[in-house]
Order: structure tokens, then sequence, then C-alpha cells
């Protein structure tokens, strides 16, 4: 099955292109603070977080905008961008949170609202944690933040989506530790997904948002009303798979 992947940039002028993952992506250059000016469509929201320089905003523009920066500019505030996705026929609207490195989860409501920077993390649906396969300390960052989404959230953790991406997969030789190894931390004692990933050749970065909407999935999570979100998706601005 074909990828087709389509985004609206701001003269709304029409790109396309296709790969074959089965998964359809539907790319809008809706990013920032503003209103949700999608209507009554319902949203997924994910946030992602991971310590200073693993990549993380690098994956996500690879996966909204087909780009990548050999610049390092660090995160200062948080950032959100709302791509739309085709998986088995359904789409899903994303609500993705690009969260500047905090020095722990939220724990209450009050903390989320008081920190700007922690807003929506958590009551977010679903977490990417990414850490840089090169540099333990990244590691131990992604451990902490896991282990406090587990014991803040409200409910069983097995239900809060959560996987664990790998970045910078082209520094293959400078890992700290096996892949193995970690991935059988993460999905074994976990109970995470796992991927790793190189958003600078766009490895696998497309994978790891199909994985995770498939984790989610197939815990429940799925939106409802999707006759209406389709109605949604007609709008001006948005772009249609045929």
């Amino acid at each position: 099955m074909l990828l087709t992947v389509c985004f609206t940039k701001k003269d709304n002028e029409m790109y396309q292109k296709t790969t074959r993952l089965g998964f359809h992506v539907c790319r809008s250059a809706v990013a920032g603070f503003g209103p949700d000016r999608r209507g009554m469509v319902e949203t997924l929201s994910i946030a992602v977080i991971g310590a200073p320089g693993v990549g993380k905003t690098s994956i996500i523009r690879q996966f909204i905008y087909n780009d990548f920066s050999e610049t390092y500019t660090p995160t200062q505030t948080r950032y959100v961008y709302r791509p739309s996705v085709i998986l088995n026929g359904v789409m899903y609207d994303l609500k993705i949170l690009d969260v500047p490195p905090i020095s722990s989860f939220p724990s209450s409501p009050s903390q989320e609202w008081l920190d700007s920077r922690c807003r929506g993390v958590r009551s977010a649906n679903a977490y990417i944690l990414v850490y840089d396969i090169c540099c333990v300390e990244s590691f131990e960052y992604v451990k902490m933040i896991r282990q406090q989404i587990v014991d803040n959230r409200v409910g069983s953790s097995s239900e809060v989506p959560i996987l664990v991406v790998g970045s910078k997969r082209d520094l293959q030789r400078q890992r700290f530790t096996q892949r193995r190894a970690v991935s059988v931390l993460v999905k074994k004692t976990w109970k995470c997904g796992y991927v790793e990933c190189s958003a600078k050749y766009n490895w696998h970065v497309l994978l790891l948002f199909k994985e995770l909407l498939g984790i989610a999935v197939s815990r429940g999570l799925r939106p409802n009303h999707t006759s209406i979100r389709l109605q949604g998706a007609l709008q001006r601005n948005r772009c249609t798979v045929m």
C-alpha cells in the first residue's frame, strides 16, 4: 500500500510524496499556540520529551516538513504541531507537543498549569521519550521521566502508550550500549514500545509515529465520532487522501 504524504505551506501550495508503509499522513503547517482551527475534529495528544540535544525537534520536523538542520537550536518553549494521519482507513488528528527539557514530569494539574513548558503534558494521550543512543545520561533522563509518568498518571500505567525512541542511529558505532540490551529492558520490563531512528537520514521516522499510533489504538484510545472527523478533514486548507 502506498503512503501518501501531503502538507499545506503558508501560501497554501500543496506538495505530495509517496512511500510504502501503509500509513497515510496529511501534514498541515498549523503550528504554534493559536486556537484549534479544526472545528469539532478530535485530536490525539502526543508529548515528545527528551534531554537537551537528543534530536526530538529534528524528529518532529522531519516527520512534519521532511526537513533536517545540522544547526542545533535548543527548544526554549513548548511548541505544538498538528498533522493528520490515516491508518487502516481511519483518520486521526495528532497534536504533537514538542516539550522543552523539564526537570521532572508534572506531579499535579496545578504544577502542569504553573509551568508553561508542561502545559498539556500531564493530560497527553501518549508519550514519545527520546534519548541519544550515544549518550547514557540522556537514557537515564528517559528512565526517570518514564517512571514519573507511571507514578503520576491517573489509572493503570499500562493504559498510557509510551514509545521510547533511540535517536541518531546514523552514529551507530558510537552508541553507549548494544541495541538489544535497551530493547529488552524497554519492551520486557517497562512494557513500552521501542524504535531507533535517524532524523538526519529520515530513517524510521514515519515508522515510529505509526508504531505509537498502533499502540494507542490497540489500547482503546481510538477517537470516536469518525464521521465528524472525516467531515472536518474536507475543510479548506486540509488535504484529502483519495
